[in-house]
């Protein structure tokens, strides 16, 4: 048992660990790319830093698939993803690219934060062997509302580059449409999942709480 407790202890030391390293990355990122920003809007001669997103592309074109074994087989491609740096000839649509950008960026941030914080309240708890508590049923919840927030985010962001902002995308003298993302859509359960772990997570926290007054 009580090498199993020691186990227990380095796992959670591990992942809080990794947490750790990328908390800090993380707000490397976050800071070189405000400060790159910034800098191209005031230095004109400085390369605009505008961050590479993906545009999902309707396609409806046969294709030949390439096998190992030398044979050949007919294909359709239905659907590809645009890449593009934006400069500052976009203006506006240039600003709001780059907020969607740093939304997504601050939300994924936030949710590492919140497991950090999770399992630094694990890790500080199994000294005393009690790893339940109330903070971190709603540090879950909130884990859960931001990928639903980012599902969100995804999901509405193409539906601005096509309807507001971008016509068409001409590839090989072919035009094509811009199609809707609904992709992220899939975020949307891994959103409800997390609730069910925090309702979990309650629940065994109050039967941990009730046995505690009948002992």
């Amino acid at each position: 048992m009580k090498s199993k407790k020691l186990k227990n202890k380095k796992i959670i030391g591990l992942i809080y660990g990794i947490l750790t390293v990328l908390l800090g990355l993380g707000g490397i990122t976050i800071l070189l790319s405000i400060a790159l920003f910034i800098t191209s809007l005031f230095n004109p001669e400085f390369e605009p830093f505008f961050p590479v997103i993906d545009v999902p592309l309707n396609i409806s074109e046969d294709a030949v698939l390439e096998l190992k074994n030398g044979s050949q087989s007919d294909i359709l491609i239905d659907e590809a993803f645009v890449s593009f740096n934006i400069n500052n000839e976009y203006g506006f649509s240039g600003i709001l690219n780059y907020v969607f950008f740093m939304s997504i960026l601050l939300i994924a941030y936030y949710v590492i934060f919140l497991l950090w914080k999770i399992f630094r309240s694990i890790r500080v708890s199994l000294y005393n062997n009690n790893p339940f508590h109330y903070k971190n049923i709603w540090r879950i919840r909130l884990i859960a509302f931001a990928i639903l927030l980012s599902a969100i985010l995804e999901i509405i962001y193409p539906l601005i580059v096509k309807y507001i902002w971008f016509n068409k995308i001409i590839v090989f003298d072919k035009a094509f449409d811009i199609r809707l993302n609904f992709d992220a859509s899939i975020d949307l359960f891994w959103a409800l999942i997390i609730l069910v772990v925090a309702e979990i997570y309650r629940i065994g926290l109050e039967i941990k709480k009730d046995q505690e007054l009948t002992i």
